[in-house]
């Protein structure tokens, strides 16, 4: 859930995983993190959390040592991080819901940056609702021109709690075209944008793409498949091949076409 908007006078929790120095350091750094709690005006260290990540570990193995680290964060849901990209950054915002940010200065001044920073945010948010709320009711979709029986109706998809703009002026990228029009396949590498757009996510990356493009096949890159990615697929009437990776081994290639396409067309 994402974190409630934080009212003038009232305190605000932030995380952050830190070096023994308590600057901001990379997961797989020697640290831990963090739980500052601003009480009356001044930031206190409210609880120090140990986590021990080593790059050998399992996919399975790190996801468990970070859960259990977070969990012991209480109500808190907006954390400080070193960079806008990689496992750690996706796990944060797309399976927990935390509200990440990147600030600079000693940590007190991060801090106040961050809470500054985020209380604008979710008035810019609460801002955009408004304004989309009528928007997102009547949203509607369809898939056409896919040929070979493909179906033409897909349900609006169903929208989660989240970050769900990115503001005004925000430009989403939108899908490649790749070859000819008429094989209706196209690309989009999810990594890529959301390392080079902090403020987006995935739901807003991919909804657009999967509403609004006419494809026969849709390719995705990505570090990791997102936890309602599947879901989502089902009410749009699409299906996905087998993950594979791309041919460089860098990224994770999922390939989607409607429900009602054979693979092979």
């Amino acid at each position: 859930m994402p974190y409630p908007p934080c009212k003038k006078g009232a305190c605000m929790k932030i995380a952050a995983f830190v070096d023994d120095s308590g600057a901001v350091a990379g997961f797989y750094e020697k640290g831990h993190i963090c739980l500052y709690d601003q009480v009356s005006g001044t930031w206190e260290i409210a609880r120090r959390i140990m986590m021990d990540i080593d790059v050998e570990m399992s996919l399975a193995e790190i996801k468990a040592i970070f859960y259990s680290a977070m969990s012991q964060l209480e109500d808190c849901k907006v954390f400080i991080v070193r960079e806008f990209k990689g496992l750690f950054h996706a796990l944060l915002m797309e399976e927990l819901g935390f509200h990440t940010w990147k600030s600079a200065g000693t940590m007190l001044e991060q801090l106040d940056n961050v809470v500054r920073q985020e209380r604008e945010y979710v008035a810019e948010l609460e801002k955009q609702a408004q304004t989309n709320a009528g928007k997102q009711a009547g949203r509607t979709s369809g898939h056409g021109g896919c040929g070979g029986g493909c179906s033409s109706s897909r349900p609006a998809a169903t929208i989660a709690h989240g970050r769900e703009s990115c503001g005004s002026g925000c430009d989403v990228p939108r899908p490649v075209l790749v070859g000819d029009i008429k094989e209706g396949r196209y690309s989009i590498n999810l990594a890529e944008i959301l390392q080079d757009n902090p403020a987006l996510n995935s739901r807003q990356v991919l909804i657009p793409a999967l509403e609004e493009t006419t494809f026969k096949k849709l390719e995705i890159l990505c570090d990791h498949t997102p936890r309602w990615f599947y879901n989502e697929l089902n009410n749009l009437n699409l299906a996905a091949e087998p993950e594979t990776r791309d041919v460089t081994g860098r990224w994770l290639k999922v390939v989607v076409l409607p429900k009602f396409c054979s693979p092979g067309q």
